[in-house]
């Protein structure tokens, strides 16, 4: 089995932490938590098992991730977050899996959103590259919608998924899309972007038509249309900051 790294960034992650680090645990000796200061049970969790935990001040999404794949042990890098759980059927595949240079590998993620999988709308089929080389790549310096430089590399998909706890309830969905609403904003005005009308009032009109109605989350139900709206919020949400702060 080929070796590599699984690192995480944690911040009052308690909730989902323990089963993913039950299956983290099944597939890699080498296990690193880089906590930004939780104030719940995360490092206590943590302390259950043999993981490398660091508390590191938040430096964004991007540079943390960045500063804690320094710490692994491997060069093979698989970065997860707290809410992320590898499947067993995953983990089969992981094990079986022969590394090549100049590869990535892109992960299917099943998206669970308030107790319910997510089968329609913009997060069906969604799939992120998450094992890689760190000699090779490395996370942007993004604060928010941090992303990978890939340079020229092979993208392989495996097959078999990560599950994504994502929110746990409306409140949480809110709060997280009013946050990301402005280190959104931040990021914009940096790149001396503007607030336009159509920024402002067509774009999230056209995000909620195209995430409930072109990609069919109308079929996941009242769940479906709930997270097409907090979508568009969003995007009004963060044009809306970039217009006070400029």
């Amino acid at each position: 089995m080929a070796k590599f790294s699984i690192v995480i960034i944690s911040f009052n992650s308690s909730l989902k932490l323990k089963e993913v680090l039950v299956q983290a645990s099944k597939i890699s000796e080498d296990i690193v938590v880089v906590d930004r200061g939780s104030k719940d049970d995360t490092k206590t969790i943590c302390k259950e098992f043999d993981v490398q935990f660091y508390e590191q001040e938040w430096l964004g999404y991007g540079k943390q991730k960045n500063f804690a794949i320094t710490k692994a042990q491997h060069d093979w890098i698989l970065s997860i977050d707290t809410d992320e759980i590898l499947s067993d059927e995953l983990l089969k595949e992981l094990k079986e899996l022969v590394l090549k240079e100049n590869h990535v590998y892109n992960i299917p993620f099943r998206n669970i959103y308030c107790g319910q999988e997510v089968r329609f709308g913009r997060w069906k089929n969604e799939k992120h590259v998450r094992l890689f080389n760190r000699k090779e790549v490395q996370w942007d310096e993004n604060a928010v919608h941090e992303g990978l430089f890939l340079k020229d590399l092979k993208k392989v998909k495996l097959r078999h998924p990560i599950y994504h706890y994502s929110m746990n309830s409306k409140a949480e969905h809110l709060a997280k899309a009013h946050a990301y609403a402005k280190m959104g904003a931040s990021k914009l005005k940096l790149q001396d972007k503007k607030a336009t009308f159509l920024k402002l009032y067509i774009n999230p009109f056209y995000r909620f038509v195209k995430d409930y109605f072109f990609s069919m989350g109308f079929l996941d139900g009242k769940l479906g249309f709930q997270i097409a709206v907090i979508i568009a919020k969003e995007s009004y949400w963060k044009y809306k900051n970039l217009k006070d702060i400029s």
